[in-house]
């Protein structure tokens, strides 16, 4: 997909199975000619919201997603090594940064400093480029949410960012954590509108895992190499089974929708 086109219609269409009170995100004209400098966050927080994990101890079926969020935030924000960088910097980059006008968004791992506010340059991996677009809406309408029948009521909830927000058009993409990628379907990302200073939170990426493919993930939970799926409801061998609305359909495909919640921190210079 390339960066910048004349005269394209996107939209966020049918596989990304929006709501009814979810903006639908079009993007009509891009700038192909110009050079757009590209304005960068950096994830400061990362937590899946549903589905939740769950894994047996002796006789019981532990919910294990505050620990895995706990690792997760723990890899965002160490130093493990000391070389003054963190040790897990996923960033995000709007090309431009501008509501009134359609852009691209990339995410990509980064390396970031500790510095407050941190200095960032991409990492190895290339970009996935998506379109976005932003604008106020106004309640009920959300710039995304959760799909309808696809989670369980957890606590805190899984967020829909509204207001004045972004939201970006759906691609298939892989999706990193600190130890783990995750191939997912339907892929889009929404949030807030950033502060260029501070930390914006509330943010939400969505995407869909394959059964099959979670069937062949080993994930590290506890320091033991487990299979992805069998921490998942109702995944080959987990120990959490009729969970409400705990496994999904996509494209006639079992799995789960996965959604994540995020913070945004600006971040004072990038090599991009």
């Amino acid at each position: 997909m390339t960066r910048h086109a004349i005269a394209i219609l996107l939209g966020a269409l049918a596989t990304g199975r929006a709501s009814a009170d979810e903006v639908f995100v079009y993007v009509q004209f891009a700038n192909g000619f110009e050079p757009i400098p590209s304005t960068v966050f950096r994830m400061g927080s990362l937590a899946l919201r549903d589905p939740h994990v769950f894994y047996p101890f002796a006789s019981f079926c532990v919910d294990g997603t505050d620990e895995l969020n706990g690792d997760i935030q723990t890899q965002l924000d160490a130093d493990a090594n000391g070389d003054g960088l963190y040790d897990f910097s996923p960033l995000v980059d709007f090309t431009p940064f501008d509501p009134s006008e359609p852009g691209s968004f990339g995410n990509r791992d980064g390396s970031c400093s500790t510095d407050v506010p941190s200095q960032c340059t991409p990492g190895i991996g290339e970009a996935v480029w998506r379109w976005y677009g932003a604008g106020d809406v106004v309640a009920p309408t959300v710039c995304m949410g959760a799909l309808p029948g696809t989670t369980s009521g957890y606590n805190p909830p899984v967020p829909e960012p509204g207001g004045f927000c972004f939201a970006t058009t759906v691609i298939d993409a892989v999706f990193p954590l600190p130890t783990v990628s995750l191939p997912l379907w339907d892929t889009k990302f929404a949030a807030p509108w950033p502060a260029t200073s501070g930390s914006s939170g509330g943010g939400l990426m969505r995407g869909f895992l394959r059964e099959s493919d979670a069937d062949n993930i080993l994930i590290d939970l506890g320091g033991t190499p487990i299979i992805l799926s069998s921490v998942l409801p109702d995944g080959t061998g987990s120990c959490a089974t009729g969970v409400p609305d705990g496994k999904d359909i996509d494209r006639g495909e079992p799995g789960w929708w996965m959604y994540f919640e995020y913070r945004l921190d600006a971040v004072s210079s990038h090599g991009f």
